[in-house]
């Protein structure tokens, strides 16, 4: 079962047990919501496990794009985020504030599209460096496929149905970014010579430093919720 299936299958058991939950606790309310954040745009079914808990299952999409040069290779990184969320909010107060902790099943990725300037070529191979446009290189950066979060926010209308909005803060311990498939594309193959394994592998630690800050993941959105 691949990380796509598994998320699929995550998915329908969340959405089976806040349902099986809202029908004991029918009482506190079945809740439903979308947001948009640093998660990209999302959707979530909630539903009262105990009093002044919520549990919720979401689904979370982004799809965005950055440039950075590392030792002259020019990349793009193509970020595609597609996580499920399974949380817990505890409203300490009883009122809006509430704290969050849960677990967000990861299919998300990072692609890696670089491209060597003419420049970049060295001295004893500068007399080919009108090829450049031929040569690029490619790969992709994974995380854990299961990601703790912890987190807090507001939601104006936790205690009350009808509609409210929110804000929620909070960080996703993804783990360390882990380069897979990187290689150089050329008209001939080059990637069994030593000194381009060696280029690949210095590559590679340099990808994971630059991405680096996506180990710890800041959580930031803006919800606008329903309760029933």
């Amino acid at each position: 079962m691949n990380r796509l299936h598994r998320t699929i299958f995550t998915a329908i058991v969340l959405v089976s047990m806040i349902g099986f939950t809202c029908s004991v606790q029918g009482d506190e309310g079945f809740g439903i919501d979308v947001r948009a954040g640093t998660m990209g745009v999302g959707a979530e079914i909630s539903g009262s496990l105990f009093p002044h808990t919520r549990l919720r299952g979401g689904i979370n999409y982004l799809i965005w794009e950055f440039d950075s040069t590392i030792d002259d290779v020019d990349y793009t990184f193509e970020t595609e985020f597609n996580s499920i969320s399974a949380l817990l909010d505890i409203h300490p107060f009883g009122g809006a504030f509430f704290l969050s902790g849960g677990v967000f099943f990861n299919n998300n990725s990072v692609g890696v599209d670089g491209s060597l300037p003419p420049e970049s070529f060295p001295a004893e191979y500068q007399s080919f460096n009108f090829l450049s446009d031929l040569v690029s290189i490619t790969g992709d950066v994974e995380f854990n496929p299961v990601a703790p979060y912890v987190g807090l926010g507001w939601r104006s209308n936790s205690n009350d149905n009808g509609w409210g909005i929110g804000l929620e803060l909070g960080v996703l311990y993804q783990g360390a970014p882990d380069v897979t498939n990187l290689r150089v594309n050329a008209p001939v193959d080059v990637n069994d010579i030593d000194e381009v394994q060696q280029f690949l592998t210095e590559q590679e630690r340099e990808i994971e430093d630059e991405l680096s800050w996506f180990q710890w993941y800041p959580v930031a959105s803006l919800l606008l919720t329903y309760h029933f």
